[in-house]
């Protein structure tokens, strides 16, 4: 009976042990779900942080590379600014070195005019001396000719005489010769050189030109310029042109004496002369506006553009020496 109780509890604690072991087994298969579902629980925490850090980490380097740009733009427009301050500085001088040149030139080209002037005086009055020679001569000359015929009539040797006559005769036939010779000589030098400019213009070849300081209409330009003894600039030659426009302003243009008023696209001179040279910017004349463009102007580049007369721009004269 003993052995029976000994076998009995030995089994119940056995079945105790298994129950045991069985709920151990249990907890232990639903520990690690447990670990999944908190895992599963935090990951979309730290995905939602993760995002945070990268979107933080994004907007500092956009921040970073837009200050970088922003630096780069200002030193592109102070380079830029000082490139700009420097090309006006440049151009400012090369204007007043070129207005210092052409006064120098203008100086030294009056004082060589006045020294041809005083020449050309010189000149003139040694001719008229040597014209009042010739004329004294020439009385005098006949007077001792008539003295010698007069004498020779008395005499028999009336052939020796007639030889003498001949030889006076050409003597003063080379005499006068030579005269007229310097007399031309002159005249030649005289329409030459232009000497007698009035202040304020300027002198090119032997015409006389005046360069207005203010603007008026084409009419009333051409008005003032008959009431200073001249006409508008008429341009002949290619020097002449390019002697007008190295006398203008690089922002200014002056009327010409050329327009089209009568006949549209007929352009003519004061004198009405057509034209036989021509130096139209590319694509004028154009004659734009509701008003039309009749009047010709010329600018510092030497080309030629159609306004409206009724414009107020600076004006060119010009006039004989």
């Amino acid at each position: 009976m003993a052995r029976n109780k000994d076998a009995e509890s030995t089994c119940e604690n056995w079945e105790l042990t298994k129950d045991t072991l069985l709920l151990e087994e249990q907890e232990k298969r639903k520990a690690p779900k447990g670990a999944v579902l908190s895992l599963l629980t935090s990951s979309p925490q730290r995905a939602v942080v993760l995002l945070y850090v990268l979107l933080a980490l994004g907007f500092v380097l956009f921040m970073a590379l837009t200050i970088m740009n922003i630096r780069k733009v200002s030193a592109v427009w102070e380079a830029l600014d000082q490139a700009r301050l420097q090309g006006e500085k440049s151009h400012a001088t090369a204007w007043h070195n070129l207005s210092e040149v052409q006064h120098a030139l203008d100086k030294q080209l009056s004082g060589e005019l006045q020294a041809i002037h005083s020449q050309l005086l010189n000149v003139s009055q040694e001719v008229e001396n040597m014209q009042w020679k010739m004329a004294q001569c020439r009385a005098e000359c006949g007077k001792e000719l008539s003295d010698r015929i007069r004498v020779l009539e008395g005499r028999d040797a009336l052939e020796p005489a007639l030889q003498q006559l001949e030889e006076l005769k050409q003597e003063q036939s080379r005499t006068s010769a030579l005269l007229s010779a310097v007399l031309e000589e002159a005249r030649n030098l005289s329409e030459i050189l232009c000497t007698r400019c009035p202040a304020g213009w300027q002198q090119f070849a032997k015409t006389c030109y005046f360069f207005s300081t203010d603007m008026k209409p084409w009419m009333e330009a051409k008005a003032s310029c008959a009431e200073l003894g001249g006409q508008l600039a008429i341009v002949n030659t290619e020097q002449e042109n390019k002697f007008v426009a190295n006398h203008i302003m690089e922002t200014r243009v002056f009327w010409l004496g050329l327009s089209d008023m009568h006949k549209e696209g007929d352009w003519q001179w004061l004198d009405g002369r057509s034209l036989s040279l021509e130096f139209w910017k590319s694509g004028e004349p154009n004659n734009v506006g509701h008003q039309g463009e009749d009047c010709a102007t010329v600018s510092s580049s030497g080309l030629w553009n159609d306004a409206t007369c009724s414009s107020a721009e600076a004006w060119v004269c010009e006039r004989s020496c």
